[in-house]
């Protein structure tokens, strides 16, 4: 990535440079030669000023101080072409020799207006024209001063050496940050990068130390805080795994005892071989019911539970749950009670999944009430009451943990409340434990009645 990164960003910066130099060079170019044409042309203005005897060739009334001042001023040659194309004069003798013919095409085009221009730019050079009226005769020549381009290319060559050092230089400099800054960006993303492969391999210790004050620290604090969670996470599945092993060995230890036992004839007696079996049918059915417990949480965890959603009135749905337990309430002994303020409490729910939850809090209260239990439905919501011992303040902290249990009256999996928690919440709802002010303990389910 270091590489990528930095790559690019020299790319950039060279074909900035690039663009910018090219760019500076043509301006500048065009710059000098519009300016070159000007000035030519002013000083060509002035010249023409004075008429020229056309009998004068070669006298230094041409070369004389006037046009040297020019000469200097406008870093230019001159030749003077009579109507007839005939060289009157110029500071070229061996070029351009006064009395012969001038036969640069292009200069008698410009002297004569021929193509509508008075200035022409070639690729070598660039000259101007001006008309000069000839003494006595009263005719008009042509007066061109032209200039080599040989000092504007110097000149460009010049201001295209400065920029190549110029950009040589920034290259340099900016390679140098360029790394230094890279390596600020890239050097958090790799240790990023180490942390993730750490994590991927289960190795939750450790924290990510990234002092940048931008978003790359917040994502270091994100990645140290997701860290903390999957350990989290990896020490409860560990734990819930131990526990359901524990649960699973109690009963299945049970059936090979007796089944062994009735195997091997140590239970003659056939009123016993009767209840070994009962105890073999009991513990299986408890085994599988653990274990439809242990389907029912993981699908719940894993969101692949689908949900059936509709308008379901929660009195209802209430009595059906107490007529589901009313046999294991007669055997407890304990009376339970329905409180309902509201004719028609209707939320939006899945009718089997509220049911299982109804009846993991009612067995819940089973195990604890000693005479009765009130079930109060209003508004919404849903409070369990019994007239137990209620709640230790660490059963208040562990009472939704898989396989948490302090059960007086059977061996229950503990994973009841766990699975009504994970229907509340499935339903936009919530679960509280707690306390009754009278005594006993209160769990309070709040639905989300839209």
């Amino acid at each position: 990535m270091f590489k990528k990164i930095f790559t690019g960003y020299l790319a950039i910066l060279l074909i900035s440079f690039i663009v910018l130099a090219l760019a500076f060079s043509f301006t500048v170019r065009q710059y000098l030669i519009n300016d070159t044409v000007r000035s030519l042309y002013r000083v060509a203005e002035t010249l023409s000023a004075s008429a020229v005897d056309p009998g004068m060739h070669g006298s230094g009334h041409m070369r004389g101080a006037f046009f040297n001042l020019a000469n200097r001023i406008a870093y230019a040659e001159y030749v003077l072409i009579a109507p007839d194309g005939t060289i009157l004069d110029s500071s070229e003798l061996e070029a351009y020799p006064p009395g012969v013919e001038m036969i640069n095409q292009s200069f008698m085009a410009l002297a004569f207006n021929e193509n509508g221009n008075e200035s022409m730019v070639e690729r070598d050079q660039v000259a101007v024209s001006f008309p000069v009226v000839l003494g006595g005769s009263k005719k008009e020549a042509a007066l061109i001063l032209y200039s080599q381009l040989d000092v504007l290319t110097q000149l460009n060559r010049s201001i295209l050496g400065i920029l190549a050092f110029a950009a040589v230089t920034g290259i340099v400099v900016s390679s140098i940050a360029a790394v230094f800054a890279t390596r600020v960006i890239v050097g958090p993303l790799q240790q990023l990068k180490i942390r993730a492969g750490e994590l991927a391999r289960r190795q939750f210790t450790g924290r990510l130390d990234i002092n940048t004050g931008d978003e790359v620290e917040e994502l270091a604090h994100t990645f140290n805080e997701m860290a903390g969670r999957l350990a989290e996470y990896d020490h409860s599945q560990k734990e819930f795994f131990q526990k359901a092993s524990h649960e699973l060995k109690t009963p299945l230890m049970s059936i090979q005892g007796y089944a062994e036992a009735l195997k091997d004839g140590i239970i003659p007696d056939e009123e016993e071989r009767d209840q070994s079996l009962d105890i073999i049918i009991k513990e299986s059915g408890r085994m599988k019911k653990l274990v439809d417990e242990f389907i029912y949480l993981s699908k719940m965890e894993t969101l692949s539970e689908s949900y059936s959603f509709e308008a379901l009135n929660l009195k209802e749905a209430v009595k059906d749950a107490i007529d589901a337990v009313h046999s294991l309430a007669l055997e407890y002994r304990v009376a339970i009670k329905l409180v309902s303020s509201d004719e028609n409490p209707t939320i939006q729910g899945d009718p089997e999944k509220i049911h299982r939850l109804l009846l993991n809090l009612l067995s819940n209260a089973l195990n604890y009430a000693r005479q009765q239990i009130t079930v109060t439905v209003k508004q919404g919501t849903l409070i369990v009451q019994d007239d137990g011992p209620g709640f230790t303040k660490d059963e208040l902290e562990k009472a939704f943990d898989p396989f948490f249990q302090n059960n007086k009256r059977n061996g229950g999996s503990g994973l009841g409340l766990a699975i009504s928690k994970a229907i509340a919440e499935k339903h936009g709802g919530s679960i509280a434990v707690g306390n009754h002010p009278e005594g006993g303990a209160c769990l309070t389910v709040t639905f989300n009645r839209s």
